[in-house]
């Protein structure tokens, strides 16, 4: 059985308040990739006590440094007893803060950066935790947009307990959710037919040169060969991991329906390790209609689902 809940933005603002737990300052540390190259990575252990788990905070596009990631520090403020992990993506170094962090990017960044390449160094720096004493084993992922794809292929190799996917969608390709957002986006601006991106053009250059460094939306064309035939609810079918799927009704980014087929696909496949929340008043992200940002709410929320999931120390399903 899909837990599944439609909520109003109104109705859980009032009862919610995101506490305040004091946490060391973030550690960097290093780790060499097969090739060479160096992945960056942070660990914010709580000041007291010992950590219930870890959780992974995954960002969303860009080549913002983690260090300056807003979104990132909300949702470590409602996970305070968790030992916090951020991994940078290849060829942005801590505290890397570009005026535009989509276009003024490194060649690196430009050269190497993919989703899978984020799986390998997220799996590569869990394997090098693994040894440490302090970690009972519990492991939450955590992300939006581009981080919450990210988490979704990592839950099954990295055998995590919950995940929480934020504004993600997953029902269509990437490249399908990528197309219809443009497309939508084209239509309620009246752009006319001739005036508009040519998306399927595109992806099939981006699919013939699947190394190349060329940039269109933000994105190098070894991103996006990488990215647009995936689909995330393929990736969440493979996992036993506990999911969180987290929609707003007014994203215009991430359409909602593309998180109502994720629900429908778990349905229809018997599976009951997803539950999913759909905010019809909240945008891509988190914010209502007259600007204001529930992202805390929501956060707060999905911190106390994932802490249940973690107590109930019970696999919530398996797979056919």
């Amino acid at each position: 059985m899909i837990n599944l809940l439609r909520i109003a933005a109104a109705s859980f603002a009032a009862s919610i308040m995101v506490t305040g737990v004091v946490v060391a300052e973030p550690q960097r540390f290093e780790l060499e990739r097969g090739d060479g190259s160096t992945i960056h990575w942070s660990l914010d252990m709580p000041e007291n006590g010992r950590p219930k788990g870890v959780i992974v905070l995954a960002q969303g596009s860009g080549c913002l440094s983690t260090e300056h990631n807003a979104n990132l520090r909300l949702i470590r403020s409602v996970f305070p007893v968790f030992a916090a992990l951020t991994v940078e993506k290849y060829g942005v170094k801590p505290g890397d803060n570009p005026t535009a962090d989509h276009e003024d990017c490194s060649a690196e960044f430009r050269q190497h950066h993919t989703m899978t390449q984020r799986v390998e160094d997220y799996l590569a720096v869990l394997s090098r935790l693994r040894t440490e004493a302090w970690w009972n084993g519990g492991l939450v992922l955590a992300g939006g947009s581009e981080g919450g794809d990210v988490i979704a292929r990592l839950s099954a190799p990295a055998e995590a307990d919950a995940t929480i996917l934020i504004s993600t969608g997953g029902g269509k390709t990437f490249g399908e959710m990528v197309r219809q957002s443009i497309m939508d986006e084209m239509e309620r601006h009246k752009v006319p037919e001739e005036n508009r991106p040519p998306v399927d053009q595109i992806f099939e250059q981006a699919r013939a040169n699947p190394t190349g460094t060329e940039i269109w939306a933000g994105s190098s064309f070894r991103f996006w060969a990488d990215a647009i035939d995936h689909r995330i609810v393929d990736s969440m079918l493979q996992a036993d991991t506990d999911f969180l799927l987290v929609q707003g009704g007014r994203d215009t980014s991430t359409p909602v329906e593309m998180a109502r087929i994720v629900a429908d696909r778990f349905s229809e496949a018997g599976r009951c390790n997803l539950t999913y929340w759909e905010f019809p008043g909240l945008d891509h992200g988190m914010a209502d209609a007259v600007g204001t940002s529930r992202m805390s709410e929501v956060l707060v929320l999905a911190a106390s689902w994932a802490e249940q999931r973690l107590a109930s120390d019970a696999v919530s399903c398996v797979r056919p």
